[in-house]
C-alpha cells in the first residue's frame, strides 16, 4: 500500500467531500458516480484507519462498477497482506493480466519479500526503475518503504538516500532515513539527522527517543540518559523513554537508579514480564537475593515463556538461592534450566559455580565438562570457567582453563593478560615474562579493556596492572620484575 496515513487523506478537502458523497450514496440518501481512482482512494483511506470492513465494502462496490480493475485489485491484495492473508493476496496478484504494471510489480515484490525470496523481489524492483518514468522520488520512496516495512534496512537505505538528496527538507523522510542509519550501524549519520529534526521540532518526543537509542547503540549511556531526560521533560510518562533510561543505568551498573526506572515502567505496564525480570536482576546485582527471588518468581508467573526465556529466570533463581545457601532449591532451578534448554552452556557453568560455593570441586569440574561437551574447545567457555575459578581463589584450576585456550586458540582475546596475572601471582617468572611480552605485542592500546574479568581485590593484580600501564605509557624497554610478586 502507499505510505499514507488516514490524517493525510483528511487534509485533502476535495477527497473528504468525495468521500462524504460516497457515504451518502451508500446510505441511500443520494446517487452518484465515482471513478476507479476515487474508489481506490476510499478503500485505502478506510484501510489506513483500520476500518477493514468498510474498505472491503468499497472494493466490492468498485469491482461491480469497474470489473477487474487493476488498481482496485492491487489495493485489495495489499489490504489482505496487512491482514496477513498472504495466500489470498497471492491469488489476486498473480491473476492480474497487466503483469507489466508498475503497481503490480510492487505488489509482487512485496509478496516475494514475504516469502523471503529477495532475489525475485530485487529483480522486480530493478525492472521498475529501469524505466525512466519510474526512476523518480515517488518510486524510490515506495521501494524504500517496501524493504523498510519488512525490516530490511540495508536494502531500504539506498532508496531513501536517493530520495533525500532530491528532497532534503522532507522531515518524514529524514526521520525514516535516520532510523535506517541507526539500524545499519551508521550511527553518526543518524544522529546528525535526528539533531536536524529536533532543531525544527524540539518538542517531538519521538525524535528525542530515537536519538537516545542511537547513543545507546554507541554505548554512550550517559548521553543516552541525557537525551531521554529531554523526552521525559516533554512527556513525563513516555513509556519507551522510561524503559530505556532503566536500561542505560543498568549498563552503567547503577542498579539502584536502574531499579527506580524499571519500577516506574512497571506502574505503566504491570504485566511486563521483562520489566519484572530486570527488576530482579537489579536486586541480584545489589546482592538483595531474597528480593531478587521474589521478583523472578513473579516474572515467571507473568511471562509463562511468552516474552522471556524461562531458562534465564531459572538460572538467576538458582544463583540467588545458592547465595542464600539454600542449595536444594538452587539445584531444583538449575536442573529446570537444563531441562528447558539442554544446549544453554551458561546453565552448566552456573551449576559448577554452585558446586564451588559448596567447595565441591569434583562436581564443579563435571558440570563445567557438560558445558564443554556442548561447545568443545570453545575459548569463551574456558574463559568463563577460568574466571569462575578465579572468583573462588582456585588459581591452579583457573590456570588450566587459560592454558587450554592458549593451546586450542592461541592469542585469543585477553588470554595472555590472564596468564600474565596467574603466572605472576604464582611466582613463575619465566612464564610471566613470556605472556606479558605476548600481551603487550598483541594490542597495547586495548590491553586493559577486558580487565573487569579479573578481581581487583587481588593485590598481585593491581601491581601487574600498574606494570602493564607503565609499559604502554612509557613504551621503553620492559624490566619484568614485579615488586612484591609471590
Amino acid at each position: 500500500m502507499s505510505n499514507y496515513f488516514s490524517s493525510d487523506f483528511e487534509q485533502d478537502e476535495a477527497f473528504m467531500q468525495a468521500l462524504e458523497q460516497y457515504e451518502e450514496m451508500k446510505s441511500g440518501k443520494k446517487t452518484g458516480y465515482f471513478d476507479a481512482d476515487q474508489l481506490a482512494d476510499f478503500a485505502e483511506y478506510y484501510a489506513s484507519a483500520q476500518r477493514y470492513d468498510d474498505a472491503f465494502e468499497v472494493i466490492d462496490y468498485a469491482l461491480s462498477v469497474h470489473p477487474s480493475n487493476t488498481e482496485i485489485l492491487v489495493i485489495k491484495a495489499h489490504i489482505l497482506i496487512d491482514q496477513e492473508k498472504i495466500e489470498e493476496a497471492k491469488e489476486i496478484a498473480f491473476s492480474i493480466p497487466e503483469s507489466y504494471d508498475r503497481d503490480v510489480k510492487i505488489l509482487k515484490a512485496e509478496l516475494f519479500i514475504q516469502d523471503k525470496n529477495l532475489e525475485e523481489a530485487d529483480k522486480l524492483v530493478n525492472e521498475i526503475v529501469s524505466l525512466d518514468e519510474n526512476n523518480d522520488e515517488d518510486n524510490w520512496l515506495d521501494i524504500g518503504y517496501l524493504y523498510f516495512e519488512a525490516e530490511l534496512m540495508e536494502k531500504a537505505l539506498p532508496w531513501f538516500e536517493k530520495a533525500h538528496k532530491v528532497d532534503p527538507n522532507n522531515n518524514e523522510l529524514r526521520f525514516v532515513l535516520a532510523q535506517c542509519y541507526g539500524s545499519c550501524g551508521e550511527v553518526e549519520k543518524g544522529t546528525r539527522l535526528y539533531n536536524e529534526l529536533i532543531d525544527k521540532d524540539p518538542y517531538n518526543v519521538n525524535y528525542w527517543f530515537d536519538l537516545g537509542r542511537l547513543y545507546y547503540v554507541l554505548e554512550d549511556f550517559n548521553k543516552s540518559i541525557e537525551t531521554y531526560e529531554f523526552a521525559l521533560t516533554i512527556d513525563a510518562e513516555h513509556p519507551g523513554s522510561i524503559l530505556m533510561v532503566a536500561h542505560c543505568y543498568y549498563q552503567l551498573k547503577n542498579f539502584e537508579r536502574s531499579c527506580e526506572y524499571y519500577e516506574r515502567y512497571r506502574e505503566i505496564d504491570p504485566k511486563s514480564g521483562m520489566t519484572v525480570f530486570f527488576i530482579g536482576l537489579c536486586y541480584y546485582n545489589m546482592e538483595n537475593y531474597q528480593k531478587c527471588i521474589d521478583e523472578l518468581l513473579e516474572a515467571l508467573d507473568i511471562d509463562q515463556g511468552l516474552i522471556l526465556e524461562s531458562v534465564d529466570i531459572y538460572n538467576y533463581l538458582a544463583l540467588s538461592y545458592s547465595e542464600l545457601k539454600e542449595f536444594e532449591k538452587a539445584f531444583h532451578y538449575i536442573d529446570l534450566a537444563a531441562q528447558t534448554d539442554p544446549s544453554f552452556t551458561e546453565t552448566f557453568l552456573n551449576k559448577g559455580k554452585i558446586y564451588l560455593k559448596m567447595d565441591d570441586e569434583t562436581n564443579a569440574a563435571i558440570s563445567f565438562g557438560e558445558a564443554l561437551n556442548i561447545k568443545p574447545k570453545d575459548p569463551e567457555i574456558f574463559t568463563e570457567m577460568g574466571t569462575i575459578y578465579l572468583d573462588f581463589k582456585k588459581k591452579n584450576w583457573a590456570l588450566k582453563c587459560f592454558e587450554a585456550i592458549n593451546y586450542f586458540t592461541p592469542d585469543y582475546g585477553s588470554n595472555h593478560l590472564m596468564l600474565t596475572y596467574l603466572y605472576g601471582s604464582m611466582g613463575d617468572q619465566e612464564n610471566f615474562n613470556e605472556h606479558l611480552d605476548k600481551a603487550t605485542k598483541g594490542d597495547p592500546a586495548n590491553l586493559l579493556k577486558d580487565m573487569e574479568l579479573l578481581s581487583e581485590e587481588e593485590q598481585e593484580l593491581r601491581k601487574i596492572i600498574a606494570r602493564i600501564k607503565e609499559v604502554i605509557d612509557e613504551d621503553d624497554e620492559m624490566g619484568y620484575t614485579t615488586p612484591g610478586m609471590n
